[in-house]
């Protein structure tokens, strides 16, 4: 594991209390990297946030960032949680007019492969072989890929339209929690407590 990586891991293992650049600075003296030119590249990419509290200056990973508001800006949470039903109400809206257009089309239009192997009883296990497979293909170092280009690749593959993926992938990140690590970020994904969250990894 390279010394961005071991930064990162520290980064995203220390929640949402975040942790200070002077810890980071002290625990990885030894290394052979410019800490406080690594940090500000993560933090430009989005990868991490920076912030001083009080004295010190310190670094979230983005959803610790998104927790360390909720618990500490009241009008954050509350504004993230009405953004949050409004996206839920959205995305229910959209699926219905979905299936009832479906389902008026149904007599004349032809099933395609891909509505043949989603729709059918184990579609959310056909669907994880897949999404893990090009999960496992990632070219990132800590294993990260943009929601955009797995659906780029299952989307041509099997005809799929962002709305159904997405439904695909919310389906799938729900029930095998333990599998996924979701973030923000990204030019598409779904929305997680009111945040656009474009990147996943399998954990």
């Amino acid at each position: 594991m390279s010394e961005e990586e071991k930064i990162l891991e520290r980064i995203l293992s220390a929640g949402f209390s975040g942790v200070r650049k002077s810890e980071l600075k002290k625990e990885f003296a030894k290394a052979d990297v410019n800490i406080e030119n690594l940090l500000e590249d993560l933090g430009s990419s989005g990868r991490i946030f920076i912030e001083k509290r009080g004295s010190s200056y310190y670094c979230w990973s983005p959803n610790g960032y998104i927790e360390h508001l909720k618990n500490s800006d009241p009008k954050f949470k509350l504004l993230l949680t009405g953004i949050s039903n409004l996206q839920e109400k959205l995305e229910s809206r959209i699926i219905a007019l979905e299936q009832s257009s479906k389902s008026t089309n149904h007599d004349n239009e032809k099933h395609d492969a891909s509505e043949t192997l989603y729709d059918s009883p184990n579609y959310i296990d056909n669907f994880k072989s897949e999404f893990d497979d090009i999960l496992g293909n990632s070219r990132d170092s800590l294993g990260w890929m943009e929601l955009a280009d797995v659906r780029t690749e299952l989307g041509t593959k099997h005809k799929l339209s962002a709305i159904k993926f997405y439904e695909l992938v919310k389906q799938l990140t729900n029930t095998y929690q333990d599998d996924y690590e979701l973030s923000t970020g990204g030019s598409e994904g779904i929305m997680v407590r009111g945040l656009l969250h474009g990147y996943v990894r399998g954990i």
